[in-house]
């Protein structure tokens, strides 16, 4: 294993924190959520030098019934959110490999554009640090991927989670558009039981 860092990215409902601990346990390493990185921004109530970042970082906490805007307008919020964690997500990245010390880092808030950062890019190109963008093309599989897990679902009603999960589909859509974009390897969510070992097949 030449790479220090594998993210894995995509939206909610897809399998990726499953498949990561998963792959942590075959290979020992670790893996992180990129909601640890969240949730630790967010209820520490930081406050980010750029007005507009802030604004982003607390959108899904702080706009009321937020679940029943526009799907499109919760995908611009989505996206908002992976570009203010974006700097956060980098300084991690580049702990680990300065420090050698392997991690899956898996996330919705992980973007592609991540890999062109001036930090990860050089470790992009020699391998050490890898990327995959899991898709799924079915809304309904998110559907069931996102009850399944049964987080942040419970006070929902029907139609707030209808809209949910079309956000967390055209999110996909748009991170698979944007994976292609900067290079990085897509790998095809379901069947489930072989996740882990695709991922691993597609960063070779």
């Amino acid at each position: 294993m030449r790479w220090s860092v594998l993210l894995v990215g995509g939206p909610s409902g897809t399998g990726k924190s499953a498949a990561a601990a998963q792959l942590g346990r075959q290979l020992g390493i670790s893996s992180l959520q990129v909601d640890d990185i969240r949730l630790a921004l967010q209820y520490s109530r930081v406050t980010l030098p750029a007005e507009s970042g802030t604004a982003a970082l607390y959108f899904f906490l702080n706009t009321p019934d937020v679940w029943q805007l526009p799907p499109a307008r919760l995908v611009d919020g989505l996206i908002a959110v992976g570009e203010v964690l974006s700097p956060a997500i980098e300084i991690v990245i580049t702990h680990h490999v300065d420090t050698q010390s392997p991690v899956i880092i898996e996330g919705d808030g992980i973007l592609s554009s991540l890999l062109a950062r001036p930090a990860v890019r050089d470790y992009v190109k020699n391998g050490l640090v890898k990327a995959v963008f899991l898709t799924e093309p079915d809304e309904a599989a998110i559907h069931l991927g996102t009850t399944t897990r049964a987080r942040g679902t419970a006070e929902t009603t029907d139609a707030e989670l209808a809209a949910q999960v079309r956000a967390a589909w055209l999110y996909g859509q748009w991170l698979a558009h944007e994976a292609e974009r900067y290079g990085a390897p897509l790998v095809e969510a379901r069947p489930w039981a072989t996740l882990p070992q695709r991922i691993l097949t597609a960063i070779k």
